[in-house]
């Protein structure tokens, strides 16, 4: 229906693209913070570390891990709270205490020194000479140093925490939620908008069927009462002519769909009086004791399409109709001219609208009647609302005690 989402179809996408924009803003301001905190944690093992080693130098330069008293304050006290990789080796680069690389600390020979360099992979210190180069790759190592001379009597190797490690993949993390999650939002929205095209679709055509039905159905009755005699050429065709301009009518709203319609300065009253009068005699001819009251106060010259707001007006006069079941149906018609402003009212005493749906009523798709196809009130609104500018509510309604609606346009001065 291009035609009925074509005026506000512009502001539709306006507001798409401010949202995704937005929607960007948001997962890009994520993800900034998210590097930020992770530059941030990766500053505290340096920090650690230095600390550390300016520690080692003013306390004692340890030997061998557990050797010296001095050794061991500094390493239990200092080096078992460190939460990250760490391994301290003299100058020669040879390890004296480590920490956090998933080896238990051990004391390291005169003999394990001397055979270092030519460790083999199935040798037990293997393990910790390819952490100590790991390391070393990793950061530059911190070197201990001793006396005015600045003496280099040790290194500090540090890594990066484990939780640090694994925070690394927190952006790529939460891109694949994001991803996920508007995949999932863009699947909901499209089954959401393919449902509701197919309703308006459906509804539309049996609206077209039900718009055509009517004048057609009774210019059959009235063919038929020429044939076989009870009615006069005379009493015929002048309803007949009515018949088939409600139907000239009905062709127009319908050419009207795939188009920007035009508007032109009307009168609301006539519109209204035409309609009703139209309405009031064919439910009359049904068997339908309905009464339509007019109270029309001026002219109420305003800017519409005639065709398409008459259809507007129909379709809330019908559901006004239809909801009357039994007993003699009052529909009253009553329109004012006030503050720039025409504004028309339709109560009916029919079965009323319960609380629970009235929310829903514009939605399309949305009906209580068993056989409707929930489309009326949902053209009513993009009849009025986008195309002429005007505003139409629900002003109030009540099981059993029927329904008032309102529709306001801007009046001509």
């Amino acid at each position: 229906m291009r035609a009925f989402s074509k005026t506000h179809s512009r502001w539709s996408r306006v507001w798409r693209a401010y949202l995704f924009a937005a929607a960007l803003l948001l997962v890009g301001a994520s993800l900034v913070y998210t590097l930020v905190l992770i530059r941030r944690l990766e500053e505290e093992p340096r920090i650690m570390s230095r600390v550390f080693a300016r520690f080692c130098m003013t306390a004692a330069v340890p030997e061998a891990a557990g050797d010296s008293p001095e050794t061991g304050i500094i390493f239990e006290e200092v080096i078992q709270k460190i939460n990250f990789p760490v391994i301290v080796t003299d100058h020669q680069g040879l390890p004296l205490a480590w920490r956090g690389i998933g080896l238990e600390p051990f004391a390291v020979s005169e003999e394990d020194f001397a055979r270092w360099g030519t460790l083999s992979a199935k040798d037990p210190l293997y393990p910790l000479k390819k952490e100590l180069e790991e390391l070393a790759a990793e950061n530059q190592p911190i070197p201990m140093v001793l006396g005015a001379d600045s003496t280099v009597v040790g290194y500090v190797h540090y890594g990066q925490p484990r939780v640090l490690r694994e925070l690394r993949y927190l952006p790529l993390l939460q891109m694949g939620m994001i991803a996920l999650f508007v995949w999932i939002g863009f699947m909901g929205f499209r089954a959401i908008k393919v449902n509701e095209e197919r309703a308006v679709w459906v509804g539309l055509a049996r609206e077209a069927a039900h718009q055509l039905g009517t004048p057609i159905s009774s210019l059959m009755g009235w063919l038929a009462l020429l044939r076989d005699g009870s009615r006069t050429p005379g009493q015929v065709i002048p309803e007949m002519e009515s018949d088939l301009a409600h139907l000239e009518k009905v062709l127009n709203r319908f050419n009207q769909i795939g188009s920007v319609p035009k508007l032109r300065p009307e009168s609301a009253g006539a519109v209204l009086e035409e309609t009703a009068a139209y309405l009031e005699h064919r439910a009359q001819s049904q068997g339908r004791k309905v009464s339509i009251v007019r109270d029309l106060r001026g002219e109420g010259r305003v800017l519409i399409n005639r065709d398409l707001f008459g259809w507007a007006v129909e379709n809330i006069i019908k559901n006004s109709i239809d909801a009357i079941e039994a007993g003699p149906g009052l529909v009253e018609i009553a329109m004012v001219q006030s503050a720039g402003r025409v504004e028309i009212t339709i109560a009916d005493n029919g079965r009323g609208i319960a609380p629970r749906h009235q929310k829903r009523i514009f939605t399309p798709g949305f009906t209580t009647k068993a056989m409707g196809w929930g489309l009326g009130l949902s053209l009513v609104r993009r009849i009025v609302e986008d195309y002429h500018g005007g505003r139409v509510r629900l002003v109030s309604s009540r099981p059993g005690a029927g329904s008032v609606f309102s529709i306001q346009l801007p009046a001509l001065l």
